[in-house]
């Protein structure tokens, strides 16, 4: 990944995998992830309440987080290879002991790895994509972008496989797990046999004080990053409270939540690369970006109002909501990359942290909120903790 590595030929004695490896693995990690990710609030609230299901959340992205600041000094010591390796088998035995225990202990403990050890394989698999790449920047865009299409589809087909896997009967949850175990061990066979003789690159400490200052010192970049933050907000309360409330609320099963969830998720499918082109060559990102706010700030708060006992009006709603995280998406990654160059290692390693920090900051925010109010009001908050997000976006030089 552009943050901690810098770029190093593999070794002459053997030729390097293919790229294409790093789009089937990119299929799988995140298969392996969105198996799981929209069910695990519901599956964990069979041990707990919901206000500690959110804590955990925050636990495990802050133990995540740590672990990251000190990722150059574990890869330097041990490779990429092995890293990723051992982070897969961490995450396979995690999936194995929430897929088949039944003591409470055990699963809320194995939940909590899960979430610090699953960033951690997304950032190696980072790792091998800019080593194959190498010096080649001109194809860094096509072949990202390729990668992150195979990983929205993935995304998108894997709350479609739990409808398939659990049905009306919550007590099936458990079989995600095991379908995302069966995702994981694909994932540690292929790296095991392509990767096995990478050869790893120098990799480069995170400066921490310096990027703040950095951050704080140009404004568009701090106001880039905050706006991306306020995006990340946002997935973790997707991840953590939709699901939860579709199922204990509106009473829907998890057939029915698959569907609704995966469905919406298309709207990435769709979109993201005609909203790139849009940025590129029509209006720019600031315009995007806050009609993309817009879209998230209304649709978020009007769940609260939905009161559909069919699927169709949640289809379209969780559609239309995904379509403005599209658009928040797309346009904080690409203003942000557009005021950096390759050399900027330590500013893209902090923009990186967003995503656990925004699980943190959002679960936290929800956690609060449902000490206090009933859970349907809980997505006003959220749509209001999105506004300033949305008003960051009129102080953006834009850059068209």
């Amino acid at each position: 990944m552009p943050s901690i590595v810098r770029h190093y030929p593999f070794s002459r004695h053997h030729a390097p995998p293919r790229y294409a490896l790093v789009y089937v693995l990119s299929i799988l990690i995140n298969l392996q992830a969105f198996l799981v990710a929209y069910s695990n609030s519901t599956y964990l609230e069979q041990f707990t309440t919901a206000e500690v299901v959110g804590l955990l959340y925050t636990v495990g992205s802050c133990l995540s987080i740590l672990i990251f600041l000190f990722i150059s000094r574990i890869l330097k010591k041990v490779g990429n290879t092995k890293f990723t390796l051992s982070i897969a088998a961490i995450l396979l035995f995690s999936l194995l002991v929430m897929g088949t225990s039944t003591f409470t202990p055990f699963i809320i403990t194995f939940f909590v790895i899960f979430l610090v050890a699953s960033p951690l394989l997304y950032m190696s698999l980072d790792v091998f994509s800019e080593s194959l790449i190498g010096n080649n920047e001109a194809s860094t865009g096509s072949r990202r972008g390729l990668a992150l299409s195979l990983m929205s589809l993935a995304g998108a087909a894997g709350p479609l496989l739990v409808a398939l896997l659990v049905g009306d009967n919550d007590a099936n949850l458990t079989r995600t797990y095991l379908a995302a175990s069966v995702a994981g061990v694909a994932f540690m066979t292929l790296t095991l046999v392509h990767f096995r003789q990478f050869k790893d690159p120098k990799y480069k400490e995170v400066r921490i004080m310096h990027t703040l200052q950095t951050f704080f010192a140009v404004r568009d970049m701090r106001n880039a990053f905050l706006t991306h933050l306020s995006l990340q907000m946002f997935f973790a309360w997707t991840i953590i409270y939709i699901p939860l409330y579709l199922a204990t609320e509106i009473g829907f099963s998890w057939d029915k939540i698959g569907t609704i969830v995966g469905l919406g998720l298309f709207a990435y499918v769709v979109c993201e690369w005609p909203i790139g082109w849009l940025a590129d060559r029509a209006w720019g990102e600031k315009e995007l970006m806050a009609s993309g706010f817009l879209l998230l700030i209304v649709t978020t708060a009007s769940i609260t109002f939905l009161s559909a006992t069919t699927i169709w009006p949640w289809v379209a709603l969780m559609f239309i909501n995904r379509v403005g995280a599209a658009l928040v998406e797309v346009t904080t990654e690409s203003y942000f990359f557009k005021h950096t160059k390759g050399t900027d290692a330590n500013l893209i390693s902090f923009f990186r942290l967003t995503r656990p920090l925004g699980m943190v900051i959002g679960s936290l925010v929800g956690s609060a909120a449902l000490l206090y109010l009933p859970f349907n009001l809980i997505f006003v908050v959220f749509g209001f903790a999105l506004v300033p997000g949305m008003l960051l976006t009129t102080t953006l030089n834009d850059t068209r």
